[in-house]
Protein backbone atom coordinates (compact mmCIF):
# COMPACT_ATOMS: atom_id res chain seq x y z
CA UNK A 1 0.00 0.00 0.00
CA UNK A 2 3.07 2.21 0.89
CA UNK A 3 3.58 2.26 -2.67
CA UNK A 4 0.52 3.35 -3.93
CA UNK A 5 0.26 6.10 -1.22
CA UNK A 6 2.68 9.31 -1.84
CA UNK A 7 5.13 9.25 0.59
CA UNK A 8 3.90 12.73 1.07
CA UNK A 9 0.63 11.80 2.46
CA UNK A 10 1.73 8.91 4.02
CA UNK A 11 4.03 11.03 5.94
CA UNK A 12 1.56 13.64 7.03
CA UNK A 13 -0.70 10.46 8.11
CA UNK A 14 2.25 8.69 10.48
CA UNK A 15 2.52 12.85 11.91
CA UNK A 16 -1.70 12.90 12.60
CA UNK A 17 -0.83 9.37 14.30
CA UNK A 18 2.47 10.08 16.17
CA UNK A 19 0.57 13.18 17.64
CA UNK A 20 -2.53 11.82 18.49
CA UNK A 21 -0.07 9.17 20.07
CA UNK A 22 1.20 11.67 22.28
CA UNK A 23 -2.10 13.65 23.12
CA UNK A 24 -3.67 10.53 23.91
CA UNK A 25 -0.41 9.38 26.38
CA UNK A 26 -0.83 12.71 28.18
CA UNK A 27 -4.76 12.40 28.86
CA UNK A 28 -4.26 9.04 30.35
CA UNK A 29 -1.14 10.64 32.80
CA UNK A 30 -4.20 13.01 33.60
CA UNK A 31 -6.92 10.41 33.96
CA UNK A 32 -4.79 8.29 35.93
CA UNK A 33 -4.15 10.83 38.47
CA UNK A 34 -7.40 11.72 38.84
CA UNK A 35 -8.69 8.16 39.11
CA UNK A 36 -5.81 7.64 41.69
CA UNK A 37 -7.10 10.39 43.84
CA UNK A 38 -10.30 9.38 43.65
CA UNK A 39 -9.36 6.50 46.47
CA UNK A 40 -9.62 9.67 48.74
CA UNK A 41 -12.86 9.91 50.69
CA UNK A 42 -16.13 12.02 49.19
CA UNK A 43 -16.71 15.53 50.55
CA UNK A 44 -19.36 15.37 53.44
CA UNK A 45 -21.83 17.63 51.08
CA UNK A 46 -24.34 15.75 49.64
CA UNK A 47 -24.40 17.09 46.76
CA UNK A 48 -21.02 17.52 46.72
CA UNK A 49 -20.68 13.74 46.19
CA UNK A 50 -23.22 13.68 43.63
CA UNK A 51 -20.38 15.85 41.49
CA UNK A 52 -17.20 13.88 42.34
CA UNK A 53 -18.97 10.59 41.43
CA UNK A 54 -20.62 12.40 37.69
CA UNK A 55 -16.72 13.80 37.24
CA UNK A 56 -15.52 10.34 38.01
CA UNK A 57 -17.81 8.82 35.49
CA UNK A 58 -16.52 11.01 32.60
CA UNK A 59 -13.11 10.61 33.71
CA UNK A 60 -13.45 6.63 33.90
CA UNK A 61 -14.97 7.10 30.38
CA UNK A 62 -12.64 9.42 28.84
CA UNK A 63 -9.65 7.51 30.32
CA UNK A 64 -11.39 4.16 28.47
CA UNK A 65 -12.19 5.68 25.60
CA UNK A 66 -8.50 7.31 25.02
CA UNK A 67 -6.91 3.61 25.90
CA UNK A 68 -9.36 2.22 23.05
CA UNK A 69 -8.25 4.87 20.61
CA UNK A 70 -4.53 4.80 21.96
CA UNK A 71 -4.32 0.95 21.06
CA UNK A 72 -5.58 1.97 17.36
CA UNK A 73 -2.76 3.75 16.95
CA UNK A 74 -0.28 2.30 18.16
CA UNK A 75 -1.52 -0.83 15.35
CA UNK A 76 -2.07 1.83 12.20
CA UNK A 77 1.88 2.88 13.48
CA UNK A 78 3.07 -1.15 13.07
CA UNK A 79 0.70 -1.32 10.18
CA UNK A 80 2.88 1.69 8.54
CA UNK A 81 6.64 -0.26 9.54
CA UNK A 82 5.18 -3.59 8.41
CA UNK A 83 3.84 -2.03 4.88
CA UNK A 84 0.52 -2.83 5.51
CA UNK A 85 -1.18 0.43 5.96
CA UNK A 86 -3.89 1.53 4.05
CA UNK A 87 -5.22 -1.96 3.35
CA UNK A 88 -8.79 -3.16 4.92
CA UNK A 89 -8.39 -5.64 7.41
CA UNK A 90 -11.25 -7.61 5.95
CA UNK A 91 -11.68 -7.24 2.42
CA UNK A 92 -7.57 -6.03 1.49
CA UNK A 93 -8.75 -3.60 -0.84
CA UNK A 94 -7.00 -0.20 -0.43
CA UNK A 95 -8.72 2.23 2.07
CA UNK A 96 -9.26 5.91 0.58
CA UNK A 97 -7.17 8.71 1.25
CA UNK A 98 -9.85 10.25 2.11
CA UNK A 99 -10.95 7.94 4.92
CA UNK A 100 -7.47 7.65 6.38
CA UNK A 101 -7.34 11.49 6.54
CA UNK A 102 -10.15 11.32 8.81
CA UNK A 103 -9.48 8.53 10.64
CA UNK A 104 -5.71 7.87 10.29
CA UNK A 105 -5.94 4.34 12.28
CA UNK A 106 -8.73 3.40 10.90
CA UNK A 107 -8.18 -0.30 9.46
CA UNK A 108 -11.26 -0.95 7.80
CA UNK A 109 -12.32 0.77 3.99
CA UNK A 110 -15.93 2.37 4.13
CA UNK A 111 -17.47 -0.90 2.45
CA UNK A 112 -16.56 -3.15 5.25
CA UNK A 113 -16.62 -0.64 7.94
Amino acid sequence: MQNAMQNAELRELKSLLETEKVRLEELLGRTAKHLYRREEPYNADFAEQVVEVENNQVVEALDSNAKIELQQIQAALVRIEQEQYGLCRDCGDTIAIERLKLIPYTDLCANCA
